[in-house]
């Protein structure tokens, strides 16, 4: 039913477009305004150390992968197995999230800087099948940042370092991908149905992942 593809091989999280895709993100790989094929989110192991830089090591993983490319790439230390999907569908919308979620570098805004990056983080990647303008896809990264502050508040997760409520951790990523094809979405805030339904898959996905990180 949608347009792109997902599956998991070799501990990533591959999904792949039919054409080329608008992206927005800090990911290590290919980060910023780019266009890609295939978006990576790779589970890296907390014991192991690699000796290349993360750019460097995602772009050989891909490679490996076999995968098309532009690629863009994240890392994660959470398992595969919890990485979480939604989404929703409406008129000619269609929007998922793909979540990982980690909670032990867990921090707030503000937060007296540490310099100890921790393998817990949360990475949402949003994929769309509609065309938004650059403009659009900043405030759909915002939309995006909204939903999961209010997913990891909900849950009452604390800051490692000032005991306050968390807004995310201190490594956490946000990709947003969209088609190239057809008329575009101009807006992406609250007041739209873009932004609706955005906020809607990313506190579901952030939410469930939270859930499936927190112990028993």
């Amino acid at each position: 039913m949608f347009p792109w593809t997902s599956t998991v091989r070799h501990q990533t999280l591959i999904v792949a477009f039919p054409a080329r895709y608008r992206v927005l993100s800090w990911a290590p790989l290919q980060g910023g305004f780019v266009e890609a094929q295939t978006i990576l989110n790779h589970q890296v192991n907390t014991h192991e150390h690699s000796t290349l830089e993360p750019e460097s090591f995602l772009n050989n993983l891909a490679q490996q992968l076999r995968v098309d490319f532009p690629v863009v790439g994240l890392m994660t230390g959470v398992l595969m197995e919890r990485h979480v999907r939604r989404m929703r569908i409406h008129d000619d919308l269609m929007i998922e999230c793909f979540a990982t979620v980690g909670l032990s570098n867990a921090l707030t805004v503000g937060d007296p800087a540490t310099y100890d990056e921790q393998f817990g983080t949360i990475n949402c990647i949003v994929t769309i099948n509609q065309p938004l303008t650059p403009a659009a896809m900043v405030e759909a990264v915002q939309i995006v940042t909204e939903a999961k502050v209010r997913a990891v508040q909900n849950a009452g997760v604390k800051s490692t370092v000032s005991g306050t409520l968390a807004t995310g951790t201190g490594t956490d990523c946000v990709v947003v991908a969209c088609s190239t094809v057809g008329d575009m979405y101009r807006y992406c805030g609250k007041h739209t149905k873009l932004g609706e339904l955005i906020g809607q898959v990313v506190l579901a996905a952030v939410g469930e992942g939270i859930r499936k990180a927190k112990p028993a």
